[in-house]
């Protein structure tokens, strides 16, 4: 079988979680014996493309042994990051799909690299929809209207057209329309929480959303054994882009505002240089260490640097990986309580939720943390023993399932 992967940015140039799903589906399904392309958008400089198609400017090469095409438009439409235009040139995006003649298309993302399934769709090639965000039903993508605002849908464009006032009507209607029709016309629609599922489950009509959680990859774990006693310092850790919506100002902001020698916090990851140095002011002289970014095969070296990881995102999260991460390795987790993100977290029993954006909330939960560390074992006891969470085996096991299910009608 041969399967293309859609996804609107990936490695090495990207590395969220999106890329990290579509990396390992792809990786997974190239090693069960299926011939895989993963095409992506590309934001690099104009010169390092060695191919122009009109506009287009692509290149081929392989990262980590699977094949990677990799375009951009010469002069970029001001709306690419988050229209989906019916009226753009499929062209390019024929031809490429005539030449590799996939049988199925799996989409982990559809920014930017939309044309390709409008195109998919007039061959009448089957496409698989995973939803990695809401950027089908929201512009915005992260449902946040403003920058401390949230949104619980477009409830069919109404609270676009009240919340978004910048956004012109026939915009919102249009977009709405051609999203709604390209999941209906999904073979399938899978999605990594019951939260997400239900979103889109709310805003289409009969829509049936399968649930398959994102896996980990096991060889990157290792368990943390520790067994904590009263007078320990702990260590919290923060690891994940560096940007607003993210919330790691909360996280700073809250833990400036412990005093106790025996905490530090480190923050890896990178991100908006504006933000990233509002960050570092914030600081003043807490123990607070700006890590930067590392490789996934060093992942148990840093869970080793940390007692507890802080997820403080004030967006709703469809997923995190680093979440899950922390739980395979025993490390017990505070989360905001937005999203897909908190639905492994039971508060108190294997880690925290608190109110998103209360500082004071988390705050708290920090210093119980610090005041008695040894609440951390019976947390940690509680992880090893309820808590599941998938592998990436399992995760493309039940793709796989779809793949043959849909393919062979």
């Amino acid at each position: 079988m041969k399967i293309v992967y859609l996804v609107h940015q990936f490695y090495p140039e990207f590395q969220a979680g999106t890329e990290k799903f579509v990396f390992n589906m792809a990786y997974m399904s190239q090693k069960s014996g299926n011939k895989v392309k993963i095409i992506t958008y590309s934001l690099g400089e104009p010169n390092s493309f060695p191919y122009r198609a009109n506009n287009i400017l692509y290149k081929e090469f392989h990262y980590k042994g699977l094949p990677i095409l990799a375009y951009r438009y010469e002069r970029e439409p001001g709306d690419l990051h988050f229209n989906i235009d019916p009226n753009a040139d499929l062209n390019f995006a024929r031809e490429i799909l005539q030449q590799e003649k996939p049988d199925l298309i799996h989409v982990g993302h559809l920014m930017r690299v939309y044309p390709f399934l409008l195109a998919a769709r007039q061959l009448k090639i089957p496409y698989l929809l995973t939803i990695t965000d809401f950027h089908l039903l929201c512009p915005k993508i992260i449902l946040t209207p403003t920058a401390d605002s949230l949104c619980s849908g477009p409830e069919r464009g109404q609270n676009c057209l009240k919340l978004c006032h910048e956004l012109p009507e026939l915009f919102i209607t249009n977009r709405l329309n051609l999203s709604t029709e390209i999941i209906r016309d999904a073979v399938a629609v899978v999605a990594p929480s019951k939260f997400v599922a239900g979103i889109f489950e709310h805003e289409v009509d009969g829509l049936k959303v399968q649930i398959n959680r994102h896996g980990i990859r096991q060889s990157n774990i290792r368990i943390r054994d520790q067994v904590y006693q009263a007078e320990d310092v702990i260590r919290f850790g923060y690891i994940g882009n560096l940007a607003i919506h993210k919330g790691v100002h909360v996280l700073v902001r809250a833990f400036t505002g412990i005093d106790s020698p025996r905490t530090n916090l480190s923050i890896y990851g990178s991100g908006q240089t504006a933000y990233t140095n509002q960050l570092k002011q914030i600081t003043g002289n807490a123990d607070v260490r700006f890590a930067g970014t590392f490789q996934p095969e060093d992942l148990s070296k840093v869970f080793d640097q940390i007692d507890v990881l802080v997820a403080p995102s004030i967006c709703y999260e469809t997923y995190s990986f680093v979440v899950h991460e922390a739980l395979a390795s025993e490390v017990p987790v505070i989360t905001s309580d937005l999203g897909g993100m908190a639905e492994q977290i039971e508060s108190e029993v294997n880690g925290f939720c608190f109110e998103a954006g209360n500082q004071q909330e988390l705050q708290g939960m920090m210093q119980k943390i610090i005041d008695d560390p040894t609440i951390l074992n019976k947390m940690k006891e509680h992880i090893r023993l309820e808590t599941f969470v998938p592998s990436i085996e399992q995760e493309a096991y039940k793709y796989q399932q779809l793949y043959q299910t849909e393919t062979n009608g």
